[in-house]
């Protein structure tokens, strides 16, 4: 191949400007004749040098001489760490204060997944909340070069060293889709020219695992602690009212209010099918005659207008009839505590306790519960009530619910005898959805056939009404005469 020669203008070349330049021409890695300027004639013959080095190597090396891949490799490694690119997709994409930003509770799955598995941020026990330092492997990760996650190789190393530090399966997938959604955003991003393209879907295998010990979420040996009993998965409509009347019986030795109010949460949640926050955003205006307009929510102690899903706020499902009499019950509760029952206020309000408790809605004045309230509803006030109901025999395996599992329950109620689609429609979720998590067998309801959803619940207040008053009459005295008739018997009999 021919050496770099000076071009056959004028060397230097003087433009119109008086700046002068002294081009190279010179044939590539791929014989292809090129040009190259210089400002100076040391320079261009340094790289005349250079280039006639390179060339007599071989190709490869001339190659590499030319695109200056070694430069371009090691400004690679010394670019941003993948820990870099995730705070900055955190803070100027994921945020939900951001456009388009992700749903507070997603984001903060995905920020405690991230700082603990990849971050390399320091850890806090669930239980004391203990702080830990940080994992080896996410320091590890933390430090590394973002390029590297164009490839699958390192998302996949990555994954496998949380498996092997004994990370839950649950929480390697969320990290995993968060570092996907990372990179996926990056790849799109100008402001990130270190990721061309995602590394996580790259990886084709599944993340999820089809193994029976994967899916019970151990190992080959069978579980020591048995799986939650379909009892406390999706309850009864005899558990519910087992629950409200403990709630209301706690209620005679304390506050009364309170006692109605809990009732009233397991009335709507049950009786409406709704997610829980979807309870909380309920006002006296949403219950319209026979039906209730679930608009709006509260997520994360934010009032807002959309939902969990795109289905699930502004649809309007049917009010039970047993449930219609509780809200009545409830707001003439309400009433004679002087406390405000207005169309615009909420159902459930927040200011029960006192006036400055609650989030107040800036433009009706009505008070719904707080994040920390409704998060304490269910840890203390629902839960203390289904461990008093399952001491008794026939609840034992309601001891796991959670007020989620109210949800369940109504909606399998219903399914027993109305058309999956329009309960797809008033619950928010779709008929897949139905069959995979909401469409459960209840086994008190096994003895007879199928009846409607409210006559099933009514049936259950009325059985659990007439045990009561049973148990409430007084037993005859027992003893050794016991088995003999008393005189006034006796006579009475003569």
């Amino acid at each position: 191949m021919a050496r770099p020669w000076r071009k056959r203008s004028a060397w230097p070349y003087v433009a119109k400007s008086g700046k002068r330049s002294y081009r190279v021409g010179f044939y590539d890695h791929d014989r292809r004749e090129r040009t190259k300027s210089f400002p100076s004639a040391h320079h261009a013959r340094e790289w005349m040098r250079d280039h006639i080095t390179a060339e007599r190597r071989g190709r490869d090396s001339l190659r590499r001489f030319l695109l200056d891949l070694d430069a371009k490799e090691a400004n690679e490694a010394e670019g941003r760490t993948i820990a870099e690119i995730v705070e900055l997709f955190l803070e100027t994409d994921a945020h939900p204060r951001n456009e388009e930003g992700l749903a507070p509770a997603t984001y903060e799955q995905y920020v405690s997944a991230l700082n603990s598995h990849l971050l390399g941020k320091p850890r806090r026990t669930r239980a004391s909340r203990r702080r830990l330092p940080a994992a080896g492997y996410a320091a590890a990760i933390a430090a590394t070069p973002a390029e590297r996650f164009n490839r699958p190789q390192t998302p996949r190393a990555w994954r496998e060293q949380m498996r092997q530090a004994g990370v839950p399966r649950s929480t390697r997938v969320c990290a995993w889709r968060a570092l996907s959604s990372a990179l996926s955003w990056a790849s799109a991003s100008a402001s990130v020219p270190e990721i061309e393209t995602n590394g996580c879907r790259l990886a084709k295998e599944s993340v999820i695992s089809t193994r029976r010990s994967a899916r019970r979420g151990g190992t080959g040996y069978g579980l020591e602690v048995p799986p939650r009993s379909l009892a406390s998965w999706a309850l009864s409509p005899q558990a519910v009212e087992a629950i409200r009347a403990q709630m209301l019986n706690a209620g005679k030795r304390g506050d009364a209010l309170f006692a109605y109010r809990d009732a009233t949460i397991v009335s709507l949640q049950y009786g409406l099918a709704t997610r829980n926050q979807e309870v909380w955003g309920l006002r006296w205006s949403s219950i319209d005659g026979y039906f209730a307009w679930i608009t709006e929510v509260i997520s994360y102690g934010r009032l807002e207008y959309g939902g969990k899903t795109a289905m699930s706020t502004r649809r309007h499902t049917a009010v039970p009839s047993i449930l219609r009499d509780d809200l009545e019950q409830w707001r003439q509760t309400l009433a004679n505590a002087s406390h405000p029952a207005r169309d615009m206020d909420f159902i459930i309000p927040g200011d029960l306790t006192g006036a400055g408790q609650g989030v107040r809605d800036p433009e009706t004045g009505a008070v719904h519960l707080s994040r920390a309230q409704a998060k304490k509803w269910g840890q203390t006030r629902f839960k203390s009530a289904v461990q008093a109901v399952s001491q008794r025999e026939e609840f034992a395996g309601i001891i796991d619910a959670s007020p989620y599992s109210l949800r369940r329950g109504g909606i399998s109620l219903r399914l027993r005898t109305e058309d999956p689609q329009i309960v797809a429609s008033e619950c928010g979720t779709s008929l897949k959805m139905l069959s995979d998590h909401y469409s459960f067998p209840i086994e008190d309801l096994r003895h007879h056939e199928p009846r409607p959803a409210h006559a099933e619940w009514r049936a259950a207040r009325r059985a659990l009404g007439d045990q009561r008053a049973q148990e409430r009459k007084p037993r005859r005295r027992q003893g050794i005469f016991g088995r003999f008739p008393t005189r006034r018997e006796h006579g009475q009999r003569a």
